[in-house]
């Protein structure tokens, strides 16, 4: 049996649209502010995973029809936070082991790419611009508070300007999603099980990938991104095994 958590407490961390606008609703649809409105309550742990989406609930809480809100399940299904399921409808999706290794199998994958590409072809412009982005990173994570939303966001905003730096938009595009699943399945890890990353961690990778040697740059990436995922692993693990363990004690949850 596959083992899944709702996690009812998260890091309370809250993320803007990425996308820019000519005016306040000239080109944002019904459905896109359904969806910006439940990603950001899914990344946030107000609707924690294992939640039920009930569609005529959220139209009503939302103030629209039901079209808008399955036009926004789907988009958030497609990025991996909601799972649909026949006869039991909509709910955020559970956190499991599975999802948790494959995913940080795929972040190695892209953001290995991402520092080969951007070693090759981002300009020294943007070299020093994400040099720059770094020290604000490794300033932030040296205060070691895991839960810190503008950490969080600094920390993902910079992997996805390497994926976009390198001259391919659709790894950024990509990188941006996993990393959204993983805000929603590691934040409440970290905020009681967190490993402090080395000093100028960013900044020591953003130096190698400035050496233009892509070789370099996708080992010490790889270096970067393996960092800390065995304790993620078993920090779940852990989480897993006591939730189940409570819902033994507490049949009525």
């Amino acid at each position: 049996m596959r083992k899944v958590l709702g996690i009812s407490r998260m890091a309370n961390y809250r993320f803007t649209p990425t996308t820019q606008t000519d005016g306040p609703d000239e080109t944002e649809t019904l459905a896109e502010r359904v969806y910006d409105t439940l990603r950001e309550e899914i990344l946030g742990g107000s609707l924690p995973p294992g939640t039920r989406l009930v569609r005529r609930t959220l139209s009503k809480r939302l103030g629209v029809s039901p079209l808008p809100v399955t036009e926004a399940l789907l988009r958030l299904e497609i990025d991996g936070l909601v799972e649909s399921r026949p006869l039991c409808g909509s709910r955020v999706r559970p956190v499991t082991e599975e999802d948790l290794s494959n995913d940080q199998v795929l972040r190695e994958a892209i953001e290995c790419q991402a520092a080969r590409t951007c070693a090759e072809n981002a300009s020294d412009s943007d070299l020093s611009r994400l040099l720059a982005e770094a020290r604000v990173v490794d300033r932030l994570m040296a205060q070691g508070d895991p839960r810190s939303k503008l950490g969080m966001r600094a920390h993902l905003e910079f992997h996805a300007a390497v994926a976009r730096a390198g001259g391919f938009s659709r790894l950024a595009e990509g990188l941006q999603r996993l990393w959204f699943r993983r805000l929603m399945r590691l934040n409440w890890i970290k905020a009681t099980h967190y490993r402090a990353v080395p000093a100028g961690w960013h900044q020591s990778l953003l130096e190698a990938i400035m050496t233009r040697d892509p070789d370099l740059a996708e080992r010490t990436m790889r270096e970067h991104v393996r960092y800390g995922s065995e304790d993620d692993l078993a920090a779940l693990r852990y989480a897993l095994e006591h939730s189940l363990s409570e819902d033994v004690h507490n049949p009525s949850r």
